[in-house]
């Protein structure tokens, strides 16, 4: 069934197009915020449709050429035919109205700190055929699409890129088992590749052979087994004056302008002389560049909090703690153990578990700093603290993905 001039009035996170047809809500693929179209229904659902667009009628007045070749296949991003202001003015509305929708509240606006357009990630992330070869997913599938380079991509990646698909085309041309995915990761100065797949003993014995000297950090990834081939394994990085050991399988935000106006935001809804819980803490990135000093972690990742420990030397902590725990070790009696004053968060998309929210306002801590890269779940979790007695005090954004509908937002919650 053909739907015919659609209108599209909102881009949703994963990059589809929002339409209104007969009182439900069309979800279109491949549609530009603002034009109107035709569109086919791939699925229908209980209050919506899914859609593909077959056709445009009116072009949207924001609408640009993708400077990328791969723009049309590549799953890679999914704005980058909307100017770059429009995409800021999509991505206030998309934190608003997931606020609204789960708390009530009206934001009438949202600042967003933007971004350089491109070049900016300093990870990147591709799938690797069986010759070898480097690509992205295709939009809404799991074929894949051939790249020689990605506009999203810091400098030096880019300019590496060649050189790092003849060592993958090697490896999966005289190996039996395959490198399935590899990441690329700098600091500016250095490449850090690992290799994910499934590699047994003579296989790792070739690439120890012809890579063991390689200018490259290289690690292979066996599923949780990180095997060192070539260099230290890991990247030194710096955010203003801390420095930071980042490993193999550590986060770090990717965007490498951004990364320190996000914590620069943090830190001003923190306020000074407070002893922080940082959970989900990781190597400590986040709680160091907001907190100088007097940190509690919670991290389930052992490797990550081995990194944190790292950290806290190398930047001179007097008073640290870390745990290498799931978020749900902590209780009412830890919080006063540890006299923690505030609680800062950076969670996984899923957001926070219910049984945490609930410990921490059960132990009456007056400030959380919830850093939140999915506006669905962080509305959610401010919704379940305002149940608990507590306000959504201040709320900003930083634009850490250019070109997608993904964008990184600070929430201050606080108790009334």
């Amino acid at each position: 069934m053909i739907l015919e001039d659609l209108k599209i009035i909102d881009i949703i996170q994963d990059g589809r197009g929002v339409a209104k047809t007969k009182g439900k809500t069309v979800f279109v693929e491949n549609a530009v915020y603002g034009e109107t179209l035709d569109a086919e229904i791939l699925a229908e659902k209980r209050n919506f449709l899914e859609a593909r667009k077959i056709k445009t009628n009116i072009k949207s007045k924001f609408e640009r050429k993708p400077p990328c070749p791969y723009f049309y296949e590549c799953g890679g991003c999914s704005i980058m035919d909307i100017n770059y202001d429009t995409q800021i003015e999509l991505k206030k509305n998309l934190i608003k109205n997931a606020i609204k929708k789960s708390t009530g509240l009206e934001i009438e606006d949202i600042e967003i700190l933007e971004s350089p357009e491109f070049s900016y990630r300093n990870k990147i992330r591709l799938q690797v055929d069986k010759d070898g070869g480097l690509n992205y997913l295709k939009n809404y599938s799991d074929e894949m699409v051939t790249i020689d380079d990605c506009m999203l991509a810091s400098e030096i990646i880019s300019e590496n890129l060649s050189e790092i698909e003849k060592i993958s085309r090697d490896i999966n041309q005289n190996c039996d088992d395959l490198i399935k995915e590899i990441s690329i990761r700098t600091n500016g100065k250095d490449i850090l590749l690992n290799l994910h797949g499934k590699f047994f003993e003579k296989s790792q014995e070739y690439i120890r052979k012809i890579y063991q000297n390689s200018k490259y950090l290289i690690n292979l990834i066996n599923g949780r087994e990180i095997i060192h081939i070539s260099g230290i394994g890991n990247l030194d990085f710096k955010i203003g004056e801390k420095a930071f050991k980042i490993s193999a399988d550590d986060f770090y935000q990717v965007n490498q302008y951004q990364i320190v106006n996000l914590y620069k935001v943090a830190r001003v809804f923190l306020g000074e002389n407070q002893k922080l819980l940082d959970l989900y803490c990781g190597s400590a990135t986040s709680s160091m560049s907001i907190n100088d000093d007097h940190i509690v972690g919670v991290e389930i990742n052992k490797n990550a909090i081995k990194d944190a420990n790292e950290n806290a030397k190398r930047n001179g902590l007097k008073d640290y703690k870390f745990i290498a725990k799931n978020a749900r070790f902590i209780d009412n009696n830890f919080i006063k153990k540890e006299k923690i004053d505030a609680i800062t968060v950076d969670p996984p998309r899923a957001g926070l578990d219910k049984d945490v929210v609930k410990t921490i306002a059960n132990s009456g801590i007056e400030k959380i700093v919830y850093i939140s890269c999915n506006p669905q779940t962080l509305a959610r979790d401010i919704k379940r603290f305002m149940d608990r007695g507590y306000e959504l005090k201040k709320i900003k954004a930083v634009d850490m993905f250019p070109q997608t509908m993904h964008v990184e937002t600070i929430a201050l919650i606080q108790k009334i």
